[in-house]
């Protein structure tokens, strides 16, 4: 019998110290035994390197440090710690269930064609309620759909070769979102992917209340912004974009102005928050939302 092939877990976490204990845990109890765990601390400033001391004498257990650059950085350190044949991903408020690797590489020993496996997941709340089933391998998601046949991989859900990774060059530093979506595409471009059709992960999703308004958009800050950008800008220069993928661009190009006019807004902008919202409209002239926003950008 041939050997097992060792499962690096790479582990980022920032301020995860309230979750990253059964995110561990979940790893620890796989039914696949031959994994090593690395954990890439992206410069909490929580009690989380006093939460993880707890794991300080495991063998198969690495903690690393870095000062705070973003998760997709934090994986290219995981990604360049490891030892494994392949890489498994896991975010720090995500939970496995317990056969979740072993079904996984199974698959991947299998079809020697395929380099990445993921699977269905559930999102739940705080109190561990199911409030979403999510089929991964048949996403609704219209960029996912024109690129990568309707995969969506929760990267908490994937298991791939390590070499496959490092291929394609692994994440992009630069971008602080759209990090997992820039590599999906990228690797689909490369490998066969294969979806397990059962719910294998838990994705933990915090509570948004409604007194959480003005909008996310508005919060989320001009480096992540310019990330998705960056991202987009990346797609659209693809050689060769036919009919469905320009549309499904052109949608993630207004949701992005809209995200942008949004922040402006908050900000005060309000001519800049105008023109991003003509910029929506622009490209997806059938939306509403561009239009909305534009008129409750011309009361100042």
């Amino acid at each position: 019998m041939p050997k097992n092939p060792l499962v690096s877990v790479v582990i980022p976490v920032f301020n995860g110290a309230s979750f990253i204990v059964r995110a561990v845990e979940s790893v620890l109890v796989q039914t696949w035994k031959d994994a090593e765990i690395i954990i890439i601390d992206d410069g909490s400033t929580d009690d989380t390197q006093g939460v993880l001391s707890q794991f300080a004498n495991r063998s198969n257990l690495t903690c690393l440090h870095q000062d705070n650059a973003g998760p997709a950085q934090a994986r290219n350190v995981g990604i360049k710690a490891a030892t494994g044949d392949y890489i498994a991903f896991l975010d720090c408020d995500d939970i496995w269930f317990p056969d979740k690797l072993e079904t996984q590489v199974t698959i991947l020993r299998e079809k020697s064609q395929s380099g990445l496996v993921h699977a269905n997941y559930e999102v739940i709340d705080r109190m561990g309620r199911v409030i979403q089933h999510a089929k991964a391998g048949q996403s609704c998601d219209s960029l996912h759909k024109a690129f990568s046949g309707g995969h969506a991989p929760l990267l908490s859900t994937t298991v791939v070769s390590r070499v496959l990774l490092e291929r394609v060059g692994g994440f992009d530093s630069k971008l602080w979102v759209s990090e997992d979506s820039d590599l999906i595409l990228r690797l689909y471009d490369v490998v066969k992917f294969e979806c397990v059709d059962r719910t294998l992960v838990h994705k933990f999703q915090q509570a948004q209340h409604n007194d959480a308004k003005p909008t996310r958009e508005a919060k989320l800050g001009e480096k992540v912004l310019s990330s998705r950008e960056r991202f987009l800008a990346r797609v659209q220069k693809r050689p060769t974009l036919n009919r469905e993928q320009q549309l499904a661009l052109n949608r993630e190009w207004s949701s992005l102005s809209l995200l942008k006019g949004a922040y402006d807004e908050g900000q005060g902008r309000w001519q800049e928050a105008r023109q991003h919202y003509v910029a929506a409209i622009q490209k997806e002239p059938f939306r509403l939302r561009g239009y909305t926003r534009w008129l409750r950008a011309l009361r100042p």
